[in-house]
């Protein structure tokens, strides 16, 4: 692609200016946060870079990467360096080779999936500027408290973002949040359901995890309720299929957790 050859040229100058000549290149396909994603080696190391225009209105995610960083150890690729040359800001971590995870039943990557989620569970939150999951939710609540804790989470369970190879990495630390422990494998949940699992089953992979052991039941509730409410939002303002797949799993999700209450 043309444009995407521009892309690269504008983008190589300030890449070799941190990492050294390039002697190979591999775009891979932009991801919902990227406008450009390239493998790169150099004389001395493999790296993969991602970046956005600084005009991009979702800039700021890059910064939050930067800052989250630090604080991921093994969970995440580390954060090799940062460029900026006014017009892009790119992102070069440590290249891990590995697979977008499979998230289907009967599929082997999500016992890695929930032990990276465990493992998450046990690192501090750090302290830095997040967003708090009872502001983050407070458009679909009235009872946004019930999120509120001092766990670190991702958020943002979608295959795309975990990578798998002999275990399973974190990547695409857009949306870091602070709130709830539990909130984690609940939006693990809502994307198991929307790759075949049922709710209850969607429900005991997330019953690994203690947190969600520990959940009082109304706020799983009411969080079930919260994601049907802002998927469907979001589905409704799109028409990208994979956003409707979340929004009927979402809503599957709250049918489910309703449930009890009826009998």
């Amino acid at each position: 692609m043309i444009t995407a050859k521009v892309r690269w040229e504008a983008v190589k100058q300030l890449i070799e200016k941190e990492a050294g000549p390039v002697r190979a290149a591999q775009q891979i396909s932009e991801g919902r946060n990227s406008e450009i994603s390239v493998i790169i080696r150099t004389d001395t190391d493999t790296l993969f870079v991602k970046g956005r225009k600084t005009s991009h209105p979702q800039a700021w995610t890059q910064e939050r990467e930067r800052s989250i960083n630090p604080s991921l150890g093994h969970i995440s690729p580390r954060l090799q360096w940062f460029a900026s040359d006014g017009e892009w800001e790119l992102l070069g971590f440590e290249y891990i080779p590995g697979k977008h995870a499979d998230y289907s039943p009967g599929s082997p990557d999500i016992p890695k999936v929930t032990r990276v989620l465990l493992d998450l569970q046990q690192v501090s939150c750090p302290d830095i500027e997040l967003k708090r999951a009872e502001q983050r939710w407070a458009t679909y609540t009235e009872t946004p408290e019930l999120f509120a804790g001092a766990c670190l989470l991702h958020t943002d369970w979608t295959p795309s973002n975990v990578l798998v190879s002999d275990r399973a990495y974190l990547v695409d630390w857009a949306w870091p949040t602070k709130g709830a422990g539990w909130i984690d494998p609940a939006c693990l949940a809502v994307w198991l359901i929307a790759s075949g699992h049922r709710p209850p089953v969607a429900e005991a992979w997330a019953a690994h995890i203690p947190s969600w052991k520990n959940a009082p039941a109304h706020a799983l509730d009411e969080f079930a309720s919260v994601q049907a409410r802002m998927w469907v939002d979001i589905a409704a303002e799109s028409s990208e299929p994979w956003k409707r797949n979340l929004a009927h799993a979402a809503r599957q999700w709250a049918i489910h957790r309703e449930l009890p209450h009826r009998q």
